[in-house]
């Protein structure tokens, strides 16, 4: 590896060592000291460790986890992530025995210090969290590490290509195995070095998302609450500058659809006071669900913020059609497989790089709309809610795409097992 670029690296993460532990203090000031590797001292004894970095990793690692589970692997598991709704989510999944920490900032120190605490097995990475120090320390250990579920987008790849490529390309080379979600991802990851042994196209684990029988129930009882006799649109995991897109949009369907209720769920529960104001702002008439979620929705509401925590799949079982945001600002998009998995036609914007292939691939299959502007958001809504059978196909075609891929869970559990031997 180049020195210089090495070195480089290093100093960055110096510079910005300060800043991750603002920000881990700010989202959990009673554990931020975890950042820098200090731990509770009774841990799980030679766990498998999985990082799951935010929401979406984590519910990934749940998929696997299950999966390790069934294939006879016992854990104990330790997993950690960089978000708090990140830990919220994999805590509900864990057992007696497995345990939810907060990832160590990629220092030096903080790294080395995490893996003599933890002391794990392996090193099983989430998608695209790739972490130099991290990974060369564990190599080190004879630690072994894979990146399961690997995601990796055009735009990433020519980062990675630019901008100190020694160092991306040197730590690729530390992972024993590597389970990219599609030959397009797989062939990304060739790009920066990465061989034919130790890479494996193994799909996507969002594709074994199966909805149970409980989440079906929680979203007939919301759909209750709703208004089961008026239209209902959800605008899901906003972030800032698509709630006003949502709002915009509602109040221009208002016209022509005036008993339709728009459900505006913010991605992240920070953000609920903020987005809170401005709805009060809009002139729309709203509710707020944590005022009193047992409720049902006022036949005048116009708008219903759900600023509540674990509802998002129940939610998708309950509207007539949604708009899966973040793909209207700089983020990539979010998960489509979820809404699928519930039946519940969806529409995205434009930048939906970080689901780059299942975008493609529902697209292809008539399984989805992608939208370019807010105008043609509006568009596309207005004509899946005059059209019903066009709503069936959508969900129909989403649901024939999941079963394809239903296997991804077991093969990424198999390939993990083998490894360890």
């Amino acid at each position: 590896m180049s020195r210089l670029q090495r070195a480089v690296y290093h100093g960055l993460i110096q510079l910005l060592t300060p800043v991750g532990l603002a920000l881990g203090r700010k989202q959990d000031p009673v554990r931020w000291r975890e950042r820098l590797g200090y731990y509770p001292s009774q841990l799980p004894q030679a766990p498998l460790w999985i990082h799951a970095a935010s929401v979406g990793e984590a519910k990934a690692a749940a998929l696997l986890i299950d999966a390790l589970r069934d294939a006879g692997e016992p854990g104990p598991f330790v997993v950690t992530t960089t978000t708090r709704t990140g830990g919220d989510t994999i805590r509900a999944v864990l057992r007696p025995g497995d345990m939810q920490l907060y990832a160590p900032l990629d220092n030096p120190r903080a790294v080395n210090r995490a893996l003599a605490q933890i002391a794990p097995r392996a090193l099983v990475v989430m998608e695209v969290e790739i972490w130099p120090n991290l990974w060369s320390a564990c190599k080190a250990r004879a630690i072994p590490v894979v990146l399961a579920n690997a995601r990796l987008s055009d735009s990433s790849l020519a980062r990675y290509q630019n901008k100190l490529p020694a160092v991306w390309s040197h730590t690729l080379q530390q992972a024993d195995m590597i389970l990219a979600q599609s030959d397009t991802i797989a062939a990304r990851f060739r790009a920066l070095g990465v061989n034919d042994a130790r890479l494996q196209v193994s799909g996507n684990l969002k594709f074994s998302l199966s909805i149970d029988s409980a989440v079906q129930t929680a979203g007939e009882r919301l759909r209750q609450l709703l208004g089961s006799e008026r239209p209902v649109w959800l605008a899901a995991s906003t972030h800032p500058g698509e709630e006003a897109i949502a709002l915009d949009t509602q109040r221009q369907l208002l016209a022509k659809h005036p008993e339709l209720l728009l459900v505006l769920v913010p991605r992240h529960p920070q953000r609920f006071n903020e987005v809170a104001q401005q709805c009060a702002a809009s002139g729309l008439r709203w509710q707020r669900r944590s005022d009193d979620g047992n409720t049902p929705v006022a036949a005048d509401c116009q708008v219903y913020l759900a600023d509540t925590l674990g509802e998002l799949l129940a939610l998708y079982c309950a509207a007539d059609l949604c708009w899966v945001a973040g793909s209207f600002v700089d983020v990539g998009g979010h998960n489509i497989l979820e809404p699928a998995a519930c039946n519940c036609p969806m529409i995205v914007g434009p930048d939906m790089r970080n689901f780059e292939a299942i975008t493609a691939e529902f697209l292809a299959a008539k399984a989805l709309h992608q939208v370019t502007t807010p105008d043609a958001l509006k568009h596309a809504i207005a004509s899946l809610l005059m059209q019903p059978q066009s709503r069936r196909e959508l969900s129909q075609q989403a649901a024939m795409q999941l079963q394809g891929y239903a296997n991804a869970a077991s093969q990424q559990a198999d390939a993990i097992r083998a490894l360890l031997g």
